[in-house]
């Protein structure tokens, strides 16, 4: 996980800092995901059990109904349909299992890659904060995406899941 997310063609658009990750960091996260109950990360691996990325449900809100989607993959991972699966299970997971109302997210509108894939993927898009994050003394705009469970059924029919 440490290895690639300090990547400079991974963290140049995300939200993190990469001088602020460490394998300490890394172990926390993964032993903290095995308790929170406000936080969902799953392991995304391929057919030989190789880890290829998490995909995550964060601030899960039970009296709103509502949580934050992530995802985050090896680029070794990207392009190949792996991302699309991984999204499907982990809203079938919010809608299902967990009763959500809606699966929200938010992402760099200079992101280019991700908001193609956001957008590929036909979720809604519900609008952009203007300068929004300040990273590396730079203001930047985010854009808002959302899956609600009413469009959940008709939504997994128009995509690909390989």
């Amino acid at each position: 996980m440490l290895e690639w997310m300090l990547e400079p063609d991974i963290y140049k658009k995300m939200q993190y800092n990469p001088k602020e990750q460490s394998l300490e960091k890394c172990r926390n996260f993964i032993k903290e995901s095995w308790t929170d109950k406000r936080n969902l990360h799953y392991a995304v691996t391929n057919g030989t059990g190789e880890y290829l990325g998490t995909v995550s449900l964060k601030n899960i809100d039970e009296k709103n109904k509502n949580a934050e989607f992530a995802i985050a993959l090896h680029p070794k991972a990207m392009g190949k349909g792996i991302s699309v699966a991984a999204l499907d299970a982990i809203m079938e997971k919010a809608f299902y299992d967990l009763d959500l109302n809606k699966v929200y997210l938010y992402v760099r509108s200079d992101n280019e890659r991700a908001v193609a894939f956001y957008r590929k993927c036909r979720l809604e898009y519900e609008g952009c904060f203007k300068e929004q994050l300040y990273l590396e003394g730079e203001y930047k705009d985010i854009y808002w995406f959302a899956l609600r469970r009413s469009g959940f059924e008709s939504w997994r029919n128009l995509i690909d899941r390989r």
